[in-house]
């Protein structure tokens, strides 16, 4: 083994570099470090670009407890500089929750005490329509959203 690797060593670094140089670009487009891109590309990969962090906004927070809970209907203002999306507003609405990490984003697992179990789950829509990403991910201010639903939903 040793003879193999010092006759070798310059194949062995080449293609050790090339590894890391794909490692490294994977994150950054892919992984939890694509907050570093420029807004531009972050734009084309699909991630939501805050380009107004600093306005204050107000959403209609709505919540179906399917009658485990009284439902709540609310108006919910966010300060500038504060995280917006379908994931902190709960958060802001002083409301516990809980939820499971993975690596595209947070699973909602239970609202105000309220857990998903065999036959339910957490959903959520923003201006009628279901979120397409992670619920941390879904960034209200860049969509302009003005209403977001969370549905305890019978699969």
């Amino acid at each position: 083994m040793n003879n193999f690797i010092s006759k070798n060593h310059k194949i062995l670094a080449i293609f050790g570099g090339i590894i890391i140089v794909l490692v490294i670009t994977s994150g950054l487009l892919f992984g939890p470090f694509n907050g570093i891109l420029p807004d531009s590309l972050r734009e084309k990969l699909g991630y939501s670009v805050n380009t107004n962090v600093d306005d204050e906004v107000t959403v209609q927070l709505f919540i179906d407890f399917s009658g485990e809970l009284q439902n709540i209907n609310v108006t919910i203002t966010i300060p500038a500089n504060q995280t917006a999306t379908a994931y902190s507003i709960l958060l802001h609405a002083n409301l516990t929750v809980g939820y499971e990490n993975y690596p595209n984003g947070k699973y909602i697992t239970s609202i105000g005490g309220v857990t998903e179990d065999i036959s339910h789950s957490w959903q959520y829509l923003v201006d009628d329509e279901p979120g397409n990403v992670a619920a941390d991910r879904y960034d209200l201010r860049a969509y302009d959203s003005k209403n977001v639903s969370w549905i305890f939903r019978t699969y």
